[in-house]
């Protein structure tokens, strides 16, 4: 394996990079620098190094030769390019999931539609085709993702790490889940990483637990003089148990016979196109129709709009699968679909007025707004989206996209944050009500709908219990947690290992601002034991 790092004299000739061993840590060790071929890792050099890698590694023969097969499985096989791990997790992790054929069978069909496009991309960049199953140890190909992390997509960036690799995220779009350009990210960071580690397997622990995490303890092994290769060095269980989880998934593509495994039939060629979308807003639903698809598929290839809106602009694209392209863009040209603008709503009224004045459903204007409700009725005036199709409506004023994005936070009426639930399979009316507890029939007429029946994915507005019963319960529900003090609605709450302020300020429908307030907090950090003030209105 070519090694882009710096050489140093050790015990065992160990390979380290600069950025995991300090200059003083270097001369505290006594290790002499033999040759250098990298620069410090900077934030602005980053574009140049990756530009650098590419020139380097990219072969453009390979493309051209793996362009002959009809299977894209059989593409993929011939760019495997990394040694086999000697772990015997590989083998427990490939027993697992050939024992699970039901589960691979499903990652291997969502993996259908966006293998083709990281394989090419992988390709271009003479990267390691072990790469392109990534997304399968990352999220099992669910563009949906999400992690308690509060990472996301299939290649599941953080919010930070998003935004230092071009991944914009605010109310109407999240980078994160986009399929091209969180992969155009993610193979920028990986290139980084292996710059900086010398290694496809150390950047693969780097992209699982952080750069500073292998860094560490690369700094520690080296410190003992132990090995600083990835199966030695001191990792989080998640990480020790991330590359060989990879080489399983290489061994059952390489493989499958001997694992009892059928894979998939993917062609070798493209499943989706890029339609541009240079004028209006969208929604999801009608979007989908008009390309001939299920919201579901059109929803799988295009997940990063969170809104369920499209804010169309000139540089504004979704993708479709190749065969719905013409007719997709046949019937946009049209224009017979509607068109969702900001608008501002009056006080007072319920999502169903609302809905009759648009001559829409009130699912849909519950699905693309989060309404400030009080009694099931709007608390303020508040902008919201709506299919206006470029018609003036009485009592509905047109508003600015900005406003709209201002007005998005949810709130109750007193403030705090305000709930939405996503219905899941299995859940029911009745055992959503249970656990945000309230009636079914509250839920019904907060939502406007009709019968007590609803289905997976459907966006719902949840309404807590009131702030003295939920501290009375949850105090009963914990005993020795809470204590109230004064008849004034405020809370004692005892931090338990593992809160945050952010956890506990979610749990109160408070903000982090309010409770560092109260209890005169410098920092973000709370210590287990700690007594906090949570006050009520």
């Amino acid at each position: 394996m070519i090694r882009l790092s710096i050489r140093y004299a050790l015990k065992k000739e160990q390979v380290l990079h600069i950025n995991a061993l300090s200059r003083l840590t270097l001369a505290k060790l006594g290790l002499a620098v033999l040759s250098t071929t990298c620069i410090t890792s900077v934030h602005a050099q980053e574009t140049d190094k990756l530009a650098y890698f590419s020139l380097k590694y990219a072969n453009p023969n390979e493309g051209s030769q793996a362009q002959e097969t009809s299977s894209l499985w059989d593409r993929l096989r011939a760019g495997l390019k990394l040694d086999e791990l000697d772990s015997p997790l590989v083998q427990v992790h490939a027993d697992w999931y050939a024992k699970r054929p039901d589960y691979l069978t499903r990652m291997l069909g969502r993996s259908s539609r966006y293998l083709f496009h990281i394989v090419e991309e992988v390709e271009k960049r003479g990267m390691p085709m072990e790469i392109a199953l990534l997304p399968m140890v990352e999220s099992g190909f669910n563009p949906q993702a999400y992690s308690r992390s509060h990472a996301a997509g299939i290649w599941q960036f953080i919010p930070s790490t998003g935004k230092h690799y071009g991944l914009d995220q605010n109310h109407w779009y999240d980078g994160r889940r986009d399929v091209t350009a969180a992969t155009q990210a993610a193979l920028d960071y990986l290139q980084k990483l292996f710059l900086d580690f010398g290694s496809w397997e150390l950047a693969l622990a780097a992209y699982n637990c952080g750069e500073g995490c292998v860094s560490r303890s690369i700094q520690n092994n080296a410190a003992k003089g132990l090995p600083t290769d990835y199966l030695n060095l001191s990792l989080p269980t998640e990480t020790r148990h991330y590359v060989p989880k990879l080489m399983a998934f290489k061994k059952l593509v390489l493989e499958p016979e001997s694992f009892g495994v059928e894979l998939n039939d993917i062609p070798n060629e493209p499943y989706f196109t890029r339609v541009s979308l240079n004028s209006g807003a969208i929604n999801v639903s009608s979007a989908a129709r008009l390309a001939g698809l299920s919201v579901e598929e059109f929803l799988s290839l295009n997940p990063a709009f969170p809104r369920k809106v499209i804010k169309a602009s000139s540089d504004v694209s979704v993708l479709v699968p190749v065969t719905h392209a013409e007719i997709f863009q046949t019937n946009l040209e049209k224009g017979e679909w509607d068109s969702w603008q900001p608008v501002t709503a009056k006080k007072g009224k319920t999502p169903s007025e609302i809905a009759e004045q648009l001559g829409t459903t009130t699912a849909e204007i519950i699905e693309h707004n989060h309404l400030h409700l009080k009694n099931g009725r709007l608390i303020k005036d508040q902008v919201i989206l709506a299919p206006v199709n470029g018609t003036d409506i009485p009592e509905l004023s047109a508003a600015s996209w900005r406003e709209a994005a201002d007005d998005a936070r949810p709130v109750t009426s007193d403030g705090s944050v305000a709930k939405y639930h996503v219905v899941r399979k299995g859940e029911t009316l009745t055992s959503i009500a249970r656990k945000f507890h309230v009636s079914a029939t509250s839920l019904k007429k907060l939502n406007g709908l009709k019968s007590l029946k609803v289905k997976a994915g459907q966006r719902l507005v949840v309404k807590s219990a009131s702030p003295g019963k939920s501290s009375t319960r949850l105090a009963s529900a914990q005993k020795g947690k809470f204590s109230k003090i004064k008849a004034s609605g405020a809370t004692r709450y005892t931090v338990r290992r593992g809160d945050t302020l952010f956890s506990i300020a979610s749990r109160f429908n408070v903000s982090v601002s309010e409770i560092k307030s109260w209890n005169k907090l410098r920092g973000a950090k709370v210590q287990a034991g700690k007594q906090l003030t949570i006050k009520r209105s």
